[in-house]
């Protein structure tokens, strides 16, 4: 049941994120301009990459926390709370000296590409984002402990109203004059409510009170042992998102237009991320359970396979509706000067939609703790991400960054990995990805045949409005298809439902 109302509550939380974004980053595009804009987008490529300072522990609660939740020992969550506090703690104020030191080396690193307004307007936005790191790893050990303990309501719920606080606040901002820093602003203090409600929520409500005595050094050899190799799955999955900002920053020239360019269509990518992981979020706890549990080979593909559908079904939609109109949403969203975002985001959506389909795969291996392999391969993907990267953009920056980011993802979170799959976990892959496109990929072929023939109506004409009826018609030709062949029973009856649960919500239906 928790995973259920998780689930619900993880696309609630992603409906308003996506809905709220959508509608804030044309506004906030054209109230920064260009230069600014890539500004913006290039210090929070930096800033990510200080949440990596997390160092795999965020994956270790919840994988201790909800095992020892399992075993019913309380003493033990305590304990091992009280050791995650003081390494946070001890990350937050690594993270603030790490800033400052980001800061001074700032106008040396990015002379070439930035120009003497666009690197002190980038010094003080890194200023706001470093804080905002160190609130959010700081209290990382609080927030990770509601996920290991299923509370989904709370958790996402104070998520979704703070969200909507976050655009509103910013908005208020920018009309004010404040521009990026306004923004920067808002973000960091709706970022600290956030957080600072999970603690409160994990002391007074959970009764879970770190303890600081008794520390077993063994166990935490053993947490850090496990988070290593996730810290390099990490390290791997950061670069890969965030590189191409920052080596266009080093090594274009006239680099922030580009980096804006390229950002609008990362901005893409992060939606259709965060469609995908709001979904798998909520499922460790249960893959946890899942494992210790001793399930065998056939349950643990049968459940890659379950989940893996529901993700496609959606990203599969989302990418096929984009790849035939992506160009017109990304020059009614953002303008002509951004047309070209529509290729970065097309591209890189590939590689990400197999990635974010099998991601329950890669929390099995991390369950059963057979992690390591793949933590290398992700790692050696990385660096071939930079390599690649560097080379090309001497070629075409934004193309060159683009061809780079995308053959990484491909041979390390893709092809390795279902290598690593059917070695490690024993899944078959034919029967695997035979499972998983059964229906539904005849229906997205049906779906782009639809919209490839809309295109000869040329209701583009109409802006907006005949960009909406064309996604509309694409989408009602692919639920016809999924109704009618490409869901499965089990499918049918979840949608089903669904909708039983909407309509007595709305008083619609009388509850059974």
């Amino acid at each position: 049941m928790n995973r259920k109302i998780g689930v619900i509550y993880s696309y609630v939380l992603m409906f308003v994120e996506v809905f709220s974004a959508t509608l804030f980053t044309p506004y906030i595009i054209r109230m920064l301009g260009p230069s600014e804009y890539g500004i913006y987008q290039l210090v929070s490529s930096i800033t990510s990459y200080l949440l990596l300072l997390d160092l795999g522990i965020g994956n270790a609660i919840v994988r201790y926390m909800a095992k020892f939740r399992t075993e019913n020992n309380k003493q033990k969550q305590e304990e091992f709370l009280g050791i995650a506090t003081i390494y946070y703690f001890i990350i937050a104020i690594i993270v603030l000296i790490i800033g400052v030191v980001l800061l001074v080396i700032f106008p040396t690193a990015f002379a070439k590409g930035l120009s003497v307004e666009e690197i002190a307007i980038g010094r003080r936005l890194l200023s706001i984002t470093m804080i905002s790191a160190a609130i959010t790893l700081g209290t990382s050990a609080f927030a990770n402990t509601l996920v290991a303990n299923e509370r989904f309501s709370f958790s996402k719920g104070m998520t979704i109203v703070f969200t909507l606080l976050k655009v509103l606040i910013s908005l208020i901002a920018l009309q004010l004059g404040m521009s990026s820093v306004g923004v920067v602003m808002s973000f960091t203090i709706t970022n600290a409510l956030t957080r600072f409600s999970y603690v409160a929520y994990v002391l007074f409500k959970l009764k879970l009170v770190p303890k600081f005595k008794n520390i077993n050094f063994g166990f935490i050899k053993e947490v850090v042992s496990y988070s290593s190799f996730v810290l390099l799955q990490m390290v791997a999955t950061q670069i890969n998102a965030m590189t191409d900002s920052v080596l266009l920053g080093m090594l274009a020239k006239d680099a922030a237009v580009i980096i804006a360019v390229y950002g609008v269509g990362a901005q893409i990518i992060q939606y259709f991320k965060t469609i995908g992981t709001h979904f798998n979020s909520v499922l460790m706890a249960g893959v946890v359970r899942l494992v210790e549990n001793g399930a065998g080979t056939k349950a643990l593909q049968d459940e890659m396979v379950r989940i893996g559908r529901i993700i496609f079904m959606m990203l599969g939609l989302i990418f096929t509706v984009y790849a035939v109109f992506g160009k017109h949403f990304m020059v009614l969203w953002a303008g002509a000067d951004y047309e070209q975002g529509y290729l970065v985001a097309v591209a890189i959506m590939v590689p990400t939609m197999f990635k974010l389909v099998q991601t329950i795969g890669n929390q099995i291996l991390w369950a059963m703790e057979k992690h390591r392999t793949q933590a290398m391969i992700q790692i050696i993907s990385a660096v071939l991400n930079i390599l690649l990267t560097a080379i090309l953009i001497k070629w075409n920056p934004l193309i060159g960054a683009v061809v780079g980011t995308v053959i990484a993802l491909t041979v390390g979170d893709v092809i390795c990995m279902n290598v690593m799959f059917k070695s490690k976990i024993g899944i078959c892959l034919t029967q695997y990805y035979k499972g998983l496109c059964k229906g539904i990929l005849p229906s997205l072929l049906i779906s782009a045949g639809a919209g490839v023939a809309l295109k000869l109506l040329n209701l583009e004409r109409y802006g907006w409005l005949g960009l909406i009826v064309n996604c509309a018609v694409m989408v009602v030709a692919y639920g016809i298809c999924m109704l009618t062949f490409g869901m499965n029973r089990s499918e049918k009856n979840m949608v089903q439902g669904i909708c039983r649960k909407i309509l007595v919500f709305l008083h619609l239906k009388k509850r059974a």
